[in-house]
């Protein structure tokens, strides 16, 4: 199984205190989850059912987790300046657009997890 993760954000300081914009307004919806989901059903009508996606917490560096099982790492917008020290050119990092993260349009995702 080929692991995806989204990393909507990420923990820092001595507590560990999580960053990054994930939920939506005062409900308790998070952006993350709905991305989950838009991915999996992506996933499923273009048959490529060897990709599982999961949402991190954001404890483990977006290296550590293409070191351990990832083939994809696909990291939130508001994340950018917080991790510049990433080459998002490299293979296996993919970094979503505000569009992409709000599920209102992931063709080009869908269409770059093809070409793994």
């Amino acid at each position: 199984m080929k692991m995806i993760y989204i990393y909507p954000k990420l923990a820092m300081g001595f507590r560990g205190f999580a960053t990054g914009l994930d939920r939506e307004g005062i409900f308790l919806k998070k952006r993350s989850s709905r991305l989950k989901k838009s991915i999996e059903d992506s996933l499923k009508e273009n048959n490529l059912s060897s990709f599982n996606v999961e949402v991190t917490h954001g404890y483990e560096s977006p290296e550590d987790l293409l070191e351990n099982d990832g083939v994809l790492v696909l990291i939130s917008p508001y994340l950018k300046s917080l991790l510049s020290h990433i080459d998002f050119s490299k293979s296996g990092y993919y970094l979503l657009s505000e569009e992409e993260y709000n599920s209102q349009n992931i063709d080009n995702l869908i269409k770059y997890i093809k070409t793994l």
